[in-house]
């Protein structure tokens, strides 16, 4: 007879399923010592990956290092709602696919002995016991014979059963069946509370009933300890309705909702409501429900993949946990799902499902690395760091931030930047390799986006003016490219945020569509350029320059195409999904507050922009020739709208002056940017008219 067969279950350690949860703000500290089951699929993957691997592999496991940082295309067991985690089962590690782990590593139990459903059994304990198990095979008919005599018989026969353990205690186990064990400890009081219970334990099956009970398997422990299992990856509660509720659930409630209460919305900050009936949607109305996702179920089924690069900042990440990146990008796929359950962004996005992955550069910024060799060369061996020229005792906060935020502008304007350049394309790439590596049909029936906040922008500029006009697919995911050009074609960019303009206009440079792309493959010379490494000539499909209008980083792009044109242009207005009645009051002491501070008398009026023919053109392809005036088609190459600048129309704060101070970094919780961004990607030409979410033209701005 064969070892029974069991359900092993895979655990991790506790402190992972925060990261698992992929929560916008950092958990609270949990022991790495404490340890959170995997589902039982995650741990049925796991234990088949385990038993593919030879003896020799299993008994010389890898020691976890910075491999997963590297571009190390090894694919592993893919965990988590999102399969954005995955387990080394040789290392006994779980760890993020695409961007670095903070904290400590999360290790990874095999486990088969158990003290209940809820409490794994220590691991050189585990491995005695199983080795022990395999040695006695108490599965067999043979030894239920031999505990049964043994019980009749007394402790003399019995205590020839115990099989030792080596364990600092003095440990042995005994055996009650194929299921359950006993832990046997050499103490004194072990031994009288034993005889004891052997006088008066009548029909037990167990000659030690007092002893520890252990289980082998997670099905044997949950049928037989009494003991409630906890729920797989139990994490500290989140607080977005859309994480608590299954993505089956939201869609059930969607199906559910009536599309009459869609047609009565209110009103938001002065535009017409829209009826959304079915009858007004040319065929295509709200209640047909399509699967559309963010981030959710195999990340096979994943058509637009997002990549979003940070700008300054994030040297503070090293100090602050708060600060971090991947938490930022977790808000902006949190608040995208939510919108993508709208009714209206669903029609817009159908069956598509898109991911959102951080581009983590600064992390992995080495600047010191190539100067220390450049001094060395020329005899100059005085080093001193950042740290040794700060007057670390006055204004510390002040000190801490110019280092750690306003560094990154001073370093993108000297020498670094190539480095700066090509750091944020290795991780760009090495992103795209993984994802490709896991998903290898992407690079031939995918798009990448671009989101780019802050010094990104200008990053992301320079790179897509020194990109191919157009990449080809990735067939070998080793395959090098020059160090400033991505691996991949980028369809759309947003910049958010956005300082380009200023050094647009440093360099004297202008922004220009790049022929062949998706809207100017019939472009003459005066519309786009096929000019590669032309800054500020972009391969890109459309480019989109989004802002607060209350953030001081940010600048205007219109200009940079067309000056003439951009006077009576002014930035379109993105819809606002969550207007609210108060906006208007709190917008009237807003003006009243910053006019005390304005030295200027503002003007009473805006010249109404000029009327030019709208320009619409159909995912997937634009029109065979552009229309309008050199300026008209110059922006028309660029996006669909005909022009570059976009605002959220803010929410009415107390004054601008208070608001500019949070304003740079509020972009990634901003609902009316996440639909902005999903319906600008997925959007044909009837849908931004149809639904509303298409953006305003307004003279306000």
């Amino acid at each position: 007879m064969s070892c029974p067969d069991i359900h092993v279950r895979w655990w991790h350690s506790s402190h992972g399923a925060a990261h698992l949860e992929l929560l916008a703000t950092p958990a609270a500290k949990v022991s790495s010592q404490s340890w959170t089951k995997l589902t039982r699929e995650e741990s049925n993957m796991c234990e088949e990956t385990w038993r593919s691997l030879t003896d020799e592999e299993k008994q010389s496991p890898r020691i976890p290092d910075d491999e997963h940082e590297e571009d190390n295309l090894q694919v592993g067991v893919s965990i988590g709602k999102e399969r954005l985690f995955e387990v080394d089962v040789r290392s006994m590690t779980m760890y993020p696919v695409y961007w670095k782990l903070s904290g400590p590593p999360i290790n990874v139990r095999r486990v088969i002995w158990m003290y209940d459903p809820n409490r794994p059994v220590d691991d050189p304990l585990a491995a005695d016991l199983e080795k022990a198990y395999q040695a006695i095979k108490p599965w067999e008919s043979s030894y239920q014979d031999e505990v049964a005599a043994a019980l009749q018989t007394g402790p003399v026969a019995y205590e020839k059963l115990k099989v030792p353990l080596a364990h600092p205690d003095g440990a042995s186990v005994f055996f009650d069946d194929a299921g359950s064990a006993r832990l046997l400890y050499s103490s004194l009081s072990t031994r009288v509370s034993s005889a004891i219970f052997a006088t008066i334990r009548g029909r037990s099956n167990s000659p030690y009933p007092s002893s520890p009970v252990i289980y082998r398997g997670y099905d044997e422990a949950v049928l037989r300890a009494n003991v409630p299992s906890r729920p797989s990856s139990v994490s500290p509660p989140r607080t977005s309705n859309d994480i608590l509720e299954s993505s089956d659930e939201k869609r059930s409630r969607r199906k559910s909702m009536d599309v009459r209460n869609t047609s009565r919305a209110r009103d938001v900050r002065g535009r017409k409501s829209t009826d959304y009936s079915r009858e007004d949607t040319d065929g295509i109305g709200f209640a047909d429900v399509y699967d559309a996702k963010v981030g959710e179920g195999s990340s096979q089924d994943v058509t637009d993949l997002i990549l979003v690069v940070h700008g300054i900042g994030q040297g503070l990440s090293t100090q602050y946990e708060a600060y971090n990146f991947v938490y930022m990008v977790n808000l902006m796929r949190i608040i995208a799902r939510k919108q993508a359950m709208s009714p209206a962004l669903n029609s817009i996005m159908r069956s598509h499902n898109v991911q959102f992955l951080p581009v983590q550069w600064r992390t992995n910024l080495k600047l010191d690395e190539d100067e220390s060799r450049r001094r060395a060369e020329d005899g100059l061996d005085n080093r001193f760091s950042l740290a040794d020229i700060t007057l670390k005792k006055h204004i510390p906060m002040i000190r801490e931030l110019s280092n750690e935020v306003l560094i990154d502008i001073p370093y993108f304007m000297s020498h670094h930047q190539t480095k700066m350049i090509e750091t944020v394309c290795s991780q760009a790439n090495r992103t795209y390799r993984l994802w490709c590596a896991r998903n290898p049909s992407f690079s031939t029936t995918g798009r990448v986006h671009v989101v780019a906040h802050s010094l990104g922008a200008p990053l992301c500029a320079h790179i897509l003016s020194s990109q191919p006009t157009l990449q080809p697919p990735l067939t070998d995911p080793l395959m090098e490219i020059p160090w400033n050009q991505f691996l991949f074609n980028v369809s759309s960019l947003f910049m958010i945020g956005s300082p380009l303009a200023v050094f647009l206009h440093i360099n004297q440079v202008q922004l220009i569509a790049r022929k062949g792309r998706e809207r100017t493959m019939q472009s003459p010379s005066d519309e786009a350029l096929d000019r590669v490494g032309l800054f500020g000539c972009m391969a890109v499909d459309s480019v989109y320059n989004i802002f607060q209008l209350s953030d001081p980083i940010a600048y205007k792009l219109n200009a940079c195409v067309d000056s003439a044109r951009a006077a009576e242009l002014p930035p379109i207005a993105i819809p606002s999904i969550t207007g609210t009645l108060l906006g208007s009051f709190q917008k009237g002491v807003s003006k009243i507050i910053d006019g005390l501070f304005s030295s200027a008398p503002t003007q009473s009026g805006t010249a109404t922009p000029k009327e030019s023919e709208e320009i619409v053109f159909e995912l997937g392809g634009g029109p065979d020739k552009l229309q309008g005036s050199r300026a008209e088609r110059r922006f028309a190459a660029l996006n669909p709208h005909g022009a570059i600048d976009f605002y959220l129309p803010g929410e009415g704060g107390i004054s601008e002056y208070v608001d500019m101070i949070t304003a740079h970094s509020s972009y990634w919780g901003d609902s009316s940017l996440a639909a902005f961004i999903l319906a600008e990607i997925f959007a044909r030409k009837e849908d931004l008219a149809r639904t509303g979410l298409g953006p305003q033209l307004t003279v306000e701005a």
